[in-house]
């Protein structure tokens, strides 16, 4: 049989039960034990483990942390089993702008950029310290690692990253455009970004389409999907101008995940990057097949399909089962592991509104027993990998938090309008 790996993406899961609970739940869904597990190392305040670069984050003081997990799923899985740790590519617990992502108004976004070499040096130290602790291989998860989305602050989007390292880097690759040409409505991210009133629409381009230059593939769908509209000679100059973009920003991202992983390959550790999609994901601003060239990492993880010639080519690819692979799950514990301060920001009926919202994104959660029979029948696949988070342990994180942090707990027919759709067993 193939790989079969248990993904924990956040130590709130840890603090609830622990990593036996989780392997224990694994089953529940697809009916087969896991191989594999992913522990979560760095999330989005900080490291689970003792590190020079910044404590512990108080909610996780006095519990167990990285060192205790792996021991405990070292004697569970067994000395064939794979544990792996796992980095989500944010790092606003620095807190530092100088290192924080600039989006083409020059302003600044709370969270790293990867290109830069301040941010490299410090992912290479935290990645030294990780494994020190035992683990098998370092995931560094991309999902949303170069957030693109609308502003109330900006006409058009808010793009990222163009701060000087990115724009210096991509000049290197021959792009020469300067930012000026994703400023405002008329900005040719237009061709693949839209913004609407609950979120972005957006059209993830092909490696095969940035090679090519099909520009009129990309115009197509996006009239097709009503991102834009207009004139398709003047949408094809613009979409032109997008692609050569494109093929800059994708492969600065490929060498800047190459670069952060150095530690492990420096060890002859194993390496996987998580994906939202093979496709240029606008929130990861690289491609599968851009990965695979830079020999960014050993294997890659994502929902689809990947081009059958990149596997011919020995690209290691493991399906994730859930749309968008960890996104929605990241956005959902980011609001949980931040819930302190968005109370005292926000309020707590808007905490709740915002919480209610994110739980709803675990609806994208596809681990069930029929998607991994798939997957073993699918040659493009060594495996898959999924979250064993059901209804329940669902309900029972927004139990716990919601009590913690107010001291009261929520009448059932409040907590029963959390409810997600647990996949079929």
């Amino acid at each position: 049989m193939k790989r079969a790996i248990a993904h924990i993406p956040s130590a709130e899961m840890l603090r609830l039960k622990p990593v036996e609970y989780w392997l224990g739940r694994f089953p529940d869904f697809v009916r087969r034990s896991a191989t594999e597990v992913v522990l979560p190392a760095v999330g989005t305040f900080g490291p689970s483990f003792e590190s020079e670069v910044h404590p512990i984050p108080p909610a996780l003081r006095g519990h167990e942390l990285l060192p205790d997990w792996v021991r405990q799923a070292r004697d569970l899985l067994g000395e064939d089993g794979a544990i792996w740790a796992n980095i989500i590519i944010d790092g606003q617990f620095l807190d530092n702008s100088a290192i924080w992502q600039k989006n083409q108004y020059d302003q600044e976004f709370a969270q790293v950029c990867i290109t830069h070499p301040t941010v490299q040096r410090i992912l290479h130290q935290m990645i030294s310290e990780i494994l020190e602790h035992g683990v098998d291989g370092v995931v560094l998860d991309l999902t949303d690692a170069y957030p693109n989305s609308g502003s109330d602050s900006y006409a058009g989007l808010s793009a990222h990253c163009f701060c000087a390292y990115c724009m210096e880097a991509m000049r290197l690759k021959g792009f020469r455009e300067s930012k000026d040409a994703f400023i405002g409505d008329d900005s040719i991210l237009r061709l693949a970004l839209r913004v609407e009133d609950d979120g972005t629409a957006y059209v993830d381009t092909p490696q095969s389409w940035i090679d090519h230059r099909n520009a009129d593939a990309l115009v197509s769908l996006a009239l097709a999907r009503r991102i834009v509209s207009g004139e398709s000679q003047q949408l094809t100059a613009e979409a032109m101008r997008l692609l050569a973009y494109l093929r800059a920003r994708v492969q600065v991202t490929a060498e800047a995940v190459r670069a952060v992983l150095a530690p492990c390959r420096d060890k002859g550790m194993r390496t996987a990057v998580i994906l939202g999609s093979a496709d240029c994901d606008w929130s990861s601003m690289v491609t599968l097949e851009a990965l695979h060239t830079a020999k960014s990492a050993s294997e890659y993880w994502l929902p689809d399909s990947p081009d059958p010639q990149l596997t011919a080519a020995g690209a290691q690819i493991v399906q994730f089962l859930a749309t968008r692979s960890t996104y929605g799950f990241n956005r959902f514990f980011e609001t949980v592991e931040d819930a302190d301060k968005r109370i005292v920001l926000f309020g707590i009926d808007e905490f709740l509104k915002n919480l209610m919202s994110t739980s709803k994104r675990l609806m994208g959660n596809k681990l069930s027993a029929g998607a991994a029979y798939v997957v073993e029948h699918l040659p493009e696949f060594a495996g898959f990998v999924g979250i064993p988070l059901g209804q329940q342990d669902h309900l029972d994180i927004v139990e716990q938090l919601t009590h913690s942090v107010t001291g009261v707990v929520l009448p059932q027919e409040l907590l029963m309008k959390f409810r997600i759709v647990e996949p079929s067993p």
